[in-house]
């Protein structure tokens, strides 16, 4: 005779406790998941900052803590003191198996001369320099960042890294407001206005973004140059953006065709122009694409080196990166001096990103919504 099992039914108390069980362990694979996301973006975070820490960390060395060997994190300024008005820095030496306090006078050949700074009238001449060990402190030189911007890359011009920041700002500025008036109303018309052989046209657009700019380099030189005459001037960058582009037109043709259109048709049986349409329901709708498109545009016009290496020759018309550029060529580099310059340069790059990043992230997230 087979025996039938009778499962006894769980109380409620019971059922409880095994609930509860699972929201636990529910909740600690969350965690735990939650937990190797955060290292995971950490970690790739720190591959791109670390460079950049690396660069402000530098701009803030003395020049000798520039190479020292092996290098560190911690900017490190040398120790000095003045003897009869003038500024010697401080070594420890070793000389007779004593570890002395010195200040170096002159060094050649590896070997040094020391004065006693606590009594002048001693001296220690030829000393081999790898018996002396630079005396350092921890100390952040802020004054790099005031001896890069005024120091004149050409000296007979008048020309230094002030005057770079103007010309950036100005090729960027007008770029961004090229960029978009031009695209704005073509990107309205591909996604709103039918007319024949829209899709073909915006295609065709689409098809220029295959055309590298290597190719229509040349051809754009001699444009500007022989024809237009626009050489060593802001023309031949300004200028073309106030002609549309297709990444443009296409990142704001894609948001504009998420707006609904029964916005506009109550607008047309209102009586409103199309242009009315555009100016007062699509741009206002349209802010985060916008911020995201003057982001875009500003890192663009503000990180160029190829344009403005090709019309620019004088080094008053000079942009932050051909100032850069210059900086390095004309003279030996004092590469604290450069990183701070860099820094400089980078600091309004990081402004605008952190003032829009969230008008910027949202607009290319809605961009990529379905039609």
């Amino acid at each position: 005779m087979e025996e039938i099992a009778i499962s006894t039914p769980l109380s409620a108390e019971e059922i409880q406790r095994q609930h509860i069980r699972r929201r636990r362990l529910a909740a600690i694979r969350r965690g735990i998941g939650q937990l190797f996301s955060h290292l995971l973006i950490l970690a790739m975070g720190m591959f791109f900052l670390i460079p950049f820490f690396w660069m402000v960390i530098t701009s803030l060395k003395s020049d000798q803590d520039v190479f020292r060997t092996p290098p560190t994190w911690v900017p490190h300024d040398s120790v000095s003191v003045v003897i009869d008005g003038k500024e010697y820095p401080l070594y420890h030496v070793q000389i007779d198996g004593q570890t002395m306090e010195l200040a170096l006078v002159s060094v050649a050949e590896g070997r040094g001369d020391f004065i006693d700074p606590a009594d002048p009238s001693k001296t220690y001449p030829q000393v081999r320099m790898k018996f002396a060990t630079q005396i350092l402190r921890v100390g952040l030189r802020w004054r790099n960042y005031i001896d890069a911007m005024s120091r004149a890359t050409r000296p007979g011009l008048g020309v230094n890294f002030w005057t770079y920041f103007r010309n950036s700002l100005v090729i960027a500025f007008f770029t961004i407001a090229g960029t978009l008036l031009s695209n704005s109303p073509v990107a309205y018309a591909f996604a709103r206005i039918r007319f024949p052989g829209r899709e073909a046209l915006f295609i065709f657009v689409l098809a220029t973004m295959m055309l590298p700019y290597q190719v229509t380099m040349i051809p754009l030189y001699l444009f500007f140059n022989e024809s237009l005459h626009w050489g060593d001037s802001f023309l031949p960058l300004i200028v073309p953006a106030f002609f549309a582009n297709a990444y443009d037109v296409f990142l704001l043709r894609q948001f504009f065709r998420t707006i609904p259109e029964e916005m506009a048709d109550a607008a047309r049986v209102d009586g409103a122009s199309e242009f009315d349409i555009f100016t007062r329901i699509v741009l206002p709708l349209s802010v985060p694409v916008l911020a995201a498109v003057t982001v875009f545009t500003f890192l663009w016009a503000w990180n160029d080196f190829q344009g403005p290496l090709l019309y620019l020759t004088s080094p008053q018309n000079f942009t932050m990166s051909l100032g850069l550029q210059d900086f390095k060529s004309q003279r030996a580099v004092a590469w604290n001096l450069l990183m701070a310059a860099s820094v400089v340069f980078t600091i309004p790059i990081i402004i605008a990103f952190f003032f829009a990043q969230k008008t910027f992230i949202q607009g290319i997230k809605l961009t990529g919504l379905k039609e």
